[in-house]
């Protein structure tokens, strides 16, 4: 009898140990994300930031299927030229691509704002896979007037990982 209730006792025992040890170790690795602004400078602010948004989009985008990754992608660009930051929508851009068609900056910010309407309406018809290619079929109308023409387009993604894609569009 005494021998079972010792057994008990360490099964308890164990069962505390493993309790207090996943706590512990989740308590330590919740640390890690707890990032102390306090000790940083404004640019180490600045960059945690930056690395805890692009954490956070990744961990989103992880939970996509493809074709929505890829529809993420295309909108974030189309998204960037509505709000007029086309610096970041240049960088999205594949090099040889942008190379060919738009050398410069100005060219590109040239092109999209005589071609893409000041607030777009996106409608995404198709999508093919080629290995890590990916070209979407895209309606682009002005959300503000249906009376504009009307943009179809290819956009053709190039996926290297979550959040690291380049792209080219078919130039109208």
């Amino acid at each position: 009898m005494n021998k079972k209730k010792d057994n008990k006792l360490i099964i308890f025992g164990l069962i505390v140990v493993v309790i207090l040890a996943v706590i512990a170790f989740s308590t330590k690795r919740d640390d890690k994300s707890n990032i102390n602004y306090q000790t940083m400078d404004s640019e180490e602010i600045q960059v945690a930031m930056e690395e805890n948004i692009d954490n956070m989009i990744k961990n989103e985008l992880s939970k996509l299927g493809e074709r929505d990754r890829m529809e993420y992608y295309v909108s974030t660009f189309i998204k960037d030229i509505e709000n007029k930051e086309y610096e970041e929508a240049y960088g999205m851009l594949y090099d040889q691509y942008r190379d060919n068609f738009f050398p410069t900056l100005d060219s590109f910010e040239e092109y999209v704002k005589s071609k893409f309407p000041k607030l777009c309406s996106v409608e995404y018809t198709n999508i093919e896979r080629n290995g890590d290619i990916y070209v979407l079929w895209v309606t682009i109308k002005n959300a503000l007037s249906s009376e504009s023409p009307i943009l179809e387009m290819n956009f053709v993604v190039q996926e290297n990982d979550l959040n690291d894609f380049v792209m080219s569009f078919s130039v109208i």
